[in-house]
């Protein structure tokens, strides 16, 4: 197909192409990695981090991260199961809303790490919401009053909910195409949940360097 549009108001052009190109350079750094419990945060979940810019770049931070997700996200991951996906979102509503507040109540930790790690214990269900996918998604005026109150410990969680409908609308919309891009890239040997491959495609179109939108890795 030559263009993805997404109710968002974003439109991609070359979806396959940029997907391909993104593998080829980054999937091995966080995507391939995998995870080896699904209810525990351990420290590699913290450490690969670095390859999708969390920052997260100092043995402090990799600690005070690693254990406050750890003591306070462990508890609650049971409640959402393993195969848990974005368009049933309202089924694990609850328990996902709580597992984010506990997540941004480490230090060092807000909705772009929260998420960067949680990612990997539910891959079908969590995006990674950096900055670039917020500020996407809250850039009507309607929603601008979110991109401050996702700094705060006592809302992010909220703010996050409200990043995750519209990614899921996104989503929704762009079902079929996604699940026939994820038979490619699996075929190819990159094997992504289609929340992965939609979050993907919209970073590398809004992100302001622009280092994958021609296809290629600039």
């Amino acid at each position: 197909m030559n263009a993805l549009e997404l109710p968002s108001g974003c439109t991609i052009p070359n979806p396959e192409e940029r997907l391909r190109a993104f593998c080829e350079g980054e999937y091995a750094y966080y995507d391939a990695i995998p995870s080896s419990h699904p209810n525990q945060i351990e420290p590699l979940d913290v450490l690969v981090t670095v390859a999708v810019n969390s920052f997260v770049n100092s043995a402090a931070k990799v600690y005070r991260v690693h254990q406050g997700m750890r003591d306070g996200c462990e508890p609650l991951l049971p409640a959402i199961a393993e195969d848990a996906d974005l368009p049933d979102l309202d089924r694990w509503r609850t328990p996902l809303h709580d597992l984010l507040h506990a997540a941004v109540q480490a230090r060092d930790v807000l909705i772009p790490v929260a998420t960067k790690v949680l990612h990997r214990k539910r891959r079908r269900l969590i995006p990674m919401l950096d900055n670039v996918l917020l500020h996407h998604y809250f850039a009507s005026p309607e929603y601008e009053s979110l991109l401050a109150a996702s700094q705060s410990k006592a809302n992010a969680a909220d703010v996050a909910m409200q990043a995750l409908d519209l990614f899921r609308d996104d989503l929704i919309a762009a079902g079929g195409v996604v699940r026939n891009l994820q038979a490619t890239l699996e075929e190819g040997g990159f094997p992504l949940s289609g929340v992965r491959i939609l979050e993907i495609l919209v970073w590398t179109q809004v992100e302001p360097i622009g280092g994958y939108r021609a296809g290629t890795r600039a």
